[in-house]
């Protein structure tokens, strides 16, 4: 609990540090940084989280304004007992019995008791996220294969990847890690135009090439670690808000001259899904939130395409150079300082004989004493 306790408190205001810094740059560059750019730089609190708190970098401002300063080393005292008969031998103390004393009887500190309702609660929520799995697999188990027209309307989709329909009324999402599907809702599929259904494909194939359902488990496991850190709760949510944003404008620059039909094709999807909320421990899905389709669909009528949709070489480096300066925030290592021979300093000091008058007789003194030191190291 103490280990737990020393780990938390860094990492609180670490990591808090860094989400009210993207805060504000996610704020103030709103409009001039793509989706894409700021999906990446909010992804920099998950590598924050992974990393212990103690990483130093002097690319960071921690390594210089957190210097630490190396006390000077202090000469350690040597103490040489030299024996020359067996009757010169000195009397060393005897070593006293042991005492046994009976211990008192072990309580749990406050910080060992937060540390266990930490874990509770946090395998609670493993419980209930490993639930939630086997709800989405089982239902992914037991949905329809597609039609082969869906399959048509996408030449772009992989065959690794399922196509499914369900006849739940959900947001068309897809799931698995290793063996990912679509799933889609047959009401949506028999009331949708070819042109909206291709649009839908298009979402959920953008999710699966750009590895969003890994980045969606992660999410699940740290907020599972980190349950207690406030500020996590609104950076996942906020991550997945500008995930889905980034995906838009992907879809938008595949649909080209189509582009039109994807805001009404949202408004639809929302007319049968967001009556039945998304857990999203499993899915990742078209509507993420009710709060956020007003404003996707606010920013897709006022679209201007970008000439790319993920990064480029310049954004990727201005995020490493973010994260580079963001996620060390440790103490600097004390530079080290070499103490003069603490046996050597001694002897010179502590063994020159105070009423001897004969110079030479002191150096054989000194010297033998360095000897016997070094024989004794």
């Amino acid at each position: 609990a103490d280990h737990a306790v020393r780990f938390a408190w860094p990492m609180l205001w670490q990591s808090s540090l860094v989400i009210g810094l993207l805060f504000a740059l996610d704020l103030l560059m709103r409009r001039k940084l793509r989706p894409a750019v700021r999906y990446a730089l909010w992804l920099v609190v998950l590598v924050k989280l992974l990393l212990p708190p103690s990483l130093a970098l002097p690319t960071s401002a921690g390594w210089w304004l957190r210097a630490t300063k190396a006390a000077p080393a202090q000469p350690r005292p040597t103490s040489v007992v030299v024996t020359y008969a067996g009757s010169d031998r000195p009397n060393l103390p005897i070593a006293a019995a042991p005492m046994f004393v009976v211990p008192s009887r072990s309580r749990l500190t406050p910080a060992a008791w937060a540390f266990a309702g930490i874990v509770t609660v946090g395998l609670g929520l493993l419980s209930y996220m490993l639930l939630r799995w086997q709800q989405v697999a089982r239902d992914a188990r037991r949905a329809a294969a597609a039609p082969e027209r869906l399959r048509e309307l996408l030449p772009e989709l992989q065959r690794p990847v399922w196509l499914r329909l369900t006849d739940h009324p959900q947001s068309p999402a897809v799931c698995g890690l290793f063996h990912p599907v679509i799933l889609l809702p047959r009401s949506l599929v028999e009331h949708l135009p070819p042109a909206q259904l291709r649009a839908v494909l298009l979402h959920e194939l953008f999710h699966l090439r750009r590895g969003d359902v890994w980045v969606n488990c992660a999410q699940a496991l740290l907020q599972i670690v980190y349950w207690w850190h406030p500020l996590l709760w609104l950076a996942n949510t906020r991550i997945r808000r500008v995930r889905e944003e980034a995906v838009d404008d992907a879809v938008m620059l595949a649909l080209n001259e189509d582009a039109e039909t994807y805001a009404p094709t949202l408004l639809e999807v929302a007319k049968l899904a967001l009556h039945r909320p998304m857990a999203s421990l499993g899915l990742v899905g078209i509507l993420e939130s009710r709060s956020s389709l007003r404003q996707r669909i606010e920013r897709l009528m006022d679209f201007h395409p970008p000439r790319k949709a993920g990064l480029t070489l310049a954004s990727a480096l201005s995020v490493l150079g973010f994260a580079a300066l963001a996620v060390p925030m440790g103490e600097a290592p004390a530079s080290t300082e070499v103490p003069q021979s603490a046996a050597s300093d001694t002897a010179t000091r502590s063994s020159v004989p105070q009423a001897s008058t004969n110079a030479s007789v002191l150096l054989d003194q000194i010297i033998r004493i360095k000897t016997l030191i070094q024989d004794g190291k």
